[in-house]
C-alpha cells in the first residue's frame, strides 16, 4: 500500500496520507456496474454509489485504454470523459471515516493529464489532495488510503479530474469507505444516563464507607 507522502505520488498531501481506520465498510466500489461492452466505454450521471458533481459524467471502461487491477474486477472509472468531471459520495450521517483507493495514471498520458483532486466540500483545507503521475505503457496501479477524519451529515467526498482538459485522465478504482456515524440522539441519552447512574452508586458507597 502507497502512502500519498511517497515522492512522485502526490503534489499535494492533506486529506491522504496515514491509516485507514478498523471500522465497517460503508461503500465498495469496484464500478462493474453499470455494465459496458468488452473494449469499450460508457459515460454515466451515476455509477455504483457515486454521483456525477460536474463534468460530463463518470467514463467506465472495459478494457478500452488499459488493464483493470488483479483485484479491480473488469472495468473502472476515467473522470476525464469528455471534459474534466467530478463525482462525488455524500454521507448520510455525522461520523468518523477514511477510505481507501486504487489510482492509475492513463497509459502513455503525461502527468499534466492525470491530475485527480480528492477533497471534502467543508471548506477544511486540510481535508485536500492532489495526486497524479505519468502513464507507461499499461496501466500502473496502487493504493492509496486516507486519514481519518470527521464529517457532518451532507458532506460530500469528491474525486475530480484538474489536469488537461483534453478528455485524457487518470484512471479510479475499488474506492472503499469506512466508518461509523455518531451515536443517535435516544443513545447519547442512555450513556448520559448510564454515567448519572454510575454516579450515583458511587457517592451511596462512599457514603456507607465514611
Amino acid at each position: 500500500m502507497r502512502k500519498l507522502l511517497m515522492a512522485g505520488a502526490a503534489v499535494a498531501v492533506g486529506l491522504l496520507a496515514a491509516n485507514a481506520a478498523s471500522a465497517a465498510t460503508i461503500l465498495s466500489s469496484t464500478f462493474e456496474t453499470p455494465d459496458v461492452a468488452h473494449g469499450s466505454y460508457g459515460i454515466f450521471a451515476v455509477a455504483d454509489g457515486w454521483t456525477t458533481l460536474s463534468g460530463a459524467g463518470i467514463e467506465i471502461q472495459d478494457h478500452a485504454a488499459g488493464d483493470p487491477a488483479a483485484s479491480g474486477g473488469e472495468q473502472f472509472v476515467e473522470l476525464d470523459s469528455n471534459n474534466n468531471s467530478a463525482m462525488y459520495y455524500a454521507f448520510a450521517q455525522a461520523g468518523t471515516y477514511s477510505f481507501d483507493f486504487l489510482f492509475s495514471p492513463r497509459p502513455n498520458v503525461g502527468a499534466a493529464s492525470n491530475y485527480i483532486h480528492v477533497y471534502l466540500d467543508d471548506g477544511n483545507p486540510g481535508h485536500s489532495s492532489l495526486i497524479t503521475g505519468i502513464g507507461g505503457g499499461t496501466t500502473s496501479w496502487a493504493q492509496y488510503t486516507s486519514i481519518t477524519f470527521f464529517a457532518a451529515a451532507g458532506t460530500k467526498l469528491i474525486f475530480a479530474a484538474e489536469g488537461t482538459d483534453d478528455s485524457l485522465g487518470g484512471y479510479l478504482d475499488n474506492i472503499n469507505i469506512y466508518g461509523a456515524g455518531v451515536p443517535e440522539p435516544a443513545t447519547w441519552a442512555l450513556m448520559i444516563g448510564g454515567f448519572g447512574l454510575a454516579g450515583s452508586a458511587l457517592r451511596r458507597r462512599r457514603a456507607i464507607a465514611a
